[in-house]
Parts: C-alpha cells; sequence; structure tokens
C-alpha cells in the first residue's frame, strides 16, 4: 500500500522528535537537512513538514542566516518550565495516591529497582525517571491536568531537560514518595514531590545555567 505524504510527515516528524528528545540532536545543533533526509531515507519534502511540526512546538527554531537549530533552554525558562512542574505534579501526585490502583503503585516501585543495588547507569536512570513522575501524571485520574502537561509540550520539555541532579541524590527521594503513596498519604506525598522538585530547581537557580547529567 502506497504511503501518502502527510503520513511521511508523521512519520518523519515523529523520528526527529525522538532524536531530539534523546539527544541524538544535541540542544543549539544546527539541523543540516540534506544530510538528515539522507540518515532517516527520506526525502526533503516530510523532513520539511515535520520541521515545520516540530517548529511550532518549539522544539527547533529558525534563526536567520544561521538555518534551523534544536531548542536551547535558558535557566530562566528551566526555572518557569518547573514551576508549572510544581504546580501540576504536586496536584497529579495527591490525585495517584487517593485513586490509582495498586497495580499502578507496584509499577511505579518497579520503575526504581533496578537501581538499589548501587553502580547506577545514569542514561537507564533518566528513562526510569522519565517513565516515573509521566505515570504519576498519565495515571492520575484527571484527565484534564494530562491534558494541560501534553497540551504546554511539557512532558516533551521536561524529557529534554534531562537529569539535574545526580541519580544518588534523588533514589531516596523518588523511594519516599512511593512509600508515602503506598500508605495512601496523600498530604506526605504531596509534599515529598514538591520538595523533591523544588531542590532541582534551586540548583538551577543558584547556578545560573543547566548541569545536565
Amino acid at each position: 500500500m502506497r504511503i501518502t505524504a502527510d503520513e511521511l510527515s508523521k512519520q518523519a516528524y515523529k523520528k526527529v522528535k525522538k532524536m531530539i528528545v534523546s539527544k541524538k540532536l544535541l540542544p543549539g545543533q544546527k539541523i543540516v537537512q540534506e544530510q538528515l533526509a539522507d540518515k532517516l531515507g527520506i526525502s526533503r519534502t516530510p523532513l520539511r513538514s515535520a520541521l515545520q511540526m516540530l517548529e511550532a512546538e518549539s522544539l527547533i527554531k529558525s534563526i536567520p542566516r544561521r538555518g534551523v537549530i534544536v531548542r536551547e533552554f535558558s535557566a530562566t525558562e528551566i526555572i518557569e518550565i518547573y514551576d508549572c512542574r510544581i504546580a501540576l505534579e504536586s496536584m497529579a501526585t495527591r490525585l495517584f495516591t487517593q485513586r490509582a490502583a495498586q497495580s499502578e503503585i507496584d509499577r511505579l516501585r518497579s520503575l526504581l529497582l533496578p537501581f538499589e543495588r548501587g553502580n547506577i547507569d545514569t542514561e537507564a536512570y533518566q528513562r526510569a525517571d522519565s517513565e516515573f513522575h509521566k505515570s504519576l501524571i498519565k495515571n492520575c485520574g484527571n484527565e484534564f491536568l494530562y491534558n494541560l502537561f501534553q497540551k504546554g509540550n511539557l512532558l516533551v520539555c521536561i524529557d529534554m531537560i534531562g537529569l539535574v541532579r545526580p541519580p544518588q541524590e534523588t533514589l531516596e527521594e523518588h523511594l519516599d514518595i512511593v512509600s508515602a503513596v503506598r500508605y495512601r498519604d496523600a498530604d506526605l506525598a504531596e509534599n515529598l514531590i514538591k520538595d523533591h522538585l523544588d531542590k532541582s530547581k534551586q540548583l538551577i537557580c543558584k547556578k545560573g545555567q543547566m548541569p545536565f547529567f
């Protein structure tokens, strides 16, 4: 069956977006369209459409005389993202604690199990960290709240920012959050997630730059 131009554009969009989130295309990197089209095995037409969609989502931007580059976040922008996270994710955690099925809580706990033995692989931990926070938001039982994250592209921005603090520092915080959720202590779980996110925000405020891990 012949693939339409629209489907090709959507496929290209998903592939390039994945490359940006996984940092195969780095923040500030110039996108050379001919090279990227060759790498993806597509023509430049669907790639241009894909780049237009990504620019509309503020994941890339066109700069006169420089070309198309991957979006870089300033410290101020990252702090603003964290302000949104703290407000929305703390409520999501409260709702998750009150409403989540036991199987969802068990899955949250299982994400952390591989890292309790020490010798943490940072990339693997970053994937687990991302899934941990997404699970709290997606399974909180409030579709409007989840849609706010989606429409504001917050989940993608969070993935692009990555880890702010090392795993050795945040693993225990994650475990404490899961413990509070297991005991259905919504007040404690909400306060723990606020403190967890605020520590990262304060580090960015203090350094004035993004300490990528």
